[in-house]
């Protein structure tokens, strides 16, 4: 029996390569609904903390990125040649567990009556370029989601309906808000970076990753 139905779906992640998982909130615009806008701290200190702790749990793991409702993070075996990677890389384990860890983390921090659920998908990326290039990608969503939430945050959607960046921009200029003087985490996302024997931390203050290359070829060395 296992052999017939277990053992025939059971993947593995290819050896000598990056895995990005990324946790992303179900039902999330509905969950955050009543919550401060355009930023809840409350929300991100609890992404946060889940996110660390599951940085804790996960072998190989490298760096994680959060911004919105979502965190990816960056699991690795190259380096050293004996490195292993979580649950033997096997795909089924690494997302279910991942997704349930997340949210049980994400649930004891936020406390509330209404629980927050997450799920996880895989991707295998060879090259670290590759990554990096994904992790730019993801704050560039940040920055735009960032936006529109400070712009909604103030304006109807008929009123943004259609605006363009640069037209949401003057709109709330035209109010005395300026998007660039947003907390940098709002606006770039956050890390949880480790920092060798010291652990793992959060890191708020991030800046844009192609801006500071070195940021993350840092974050994403073998320690």
């Amino acid at each position: 029996m296992k052999a017939d139905y277990e053992d025939a779906l059971r993947l593995y992640v290819p050896r000598r390569t990056h895995v990005v998982l990324r946790l992303d909130g179900r039902g999330f615009h509905t969950f955050t609904a009543k919550l401060e806008r355009p930023y809840c701290r409350r929300l991100a200190d609890a992404l946060d903390e889940a996110a660390l702790k599951l940085c804790q749990e996960m072998i190989g793991c490298r760096f994680a990125y959060g911004q919105s409702d979502e965190y990816s993070f960056v699991l690795s075996d190259m380096e050293p040649a004996t490195a292993p990677l979580w649950f033997e890389g096997n795909i089924q384990k690494i997302v279910s567990v991942s997704a349930s860890l997340f949210t049980g983390f994400f649930n004891k921090a936020f406390a509330s009556d209404q629980p927050g659920v997450f799920d996880s998908r895989l991707l295998v990326i060879g090259q670290r370029t590759e990554v990096e290039k994904y992790l730019l990608w993801r704050q560039l969503d940040a920055s735009a989601n960032s936006l529109n939430m400070l712009a909604s945050a103030h304006f109807s959607h008929e009123e943004l309906d259609g605006r363009s960046t640069s037209e949401k921009h003057d709109l709330l200029h035209g109010k005395g808000i300026n998007w660039a003087k947003e907390p940098a985490d709002f606006k770039r996302g956050r890390a949880v970076i480790r920092e060798g024997r010291k652990g793992w931390r959060v890191d708020r203050d991030i800046p844009v990753f192609n801006r500071v290359p070195e940021y993350l070829e840092t974050a994403l060395s073998v320690r």
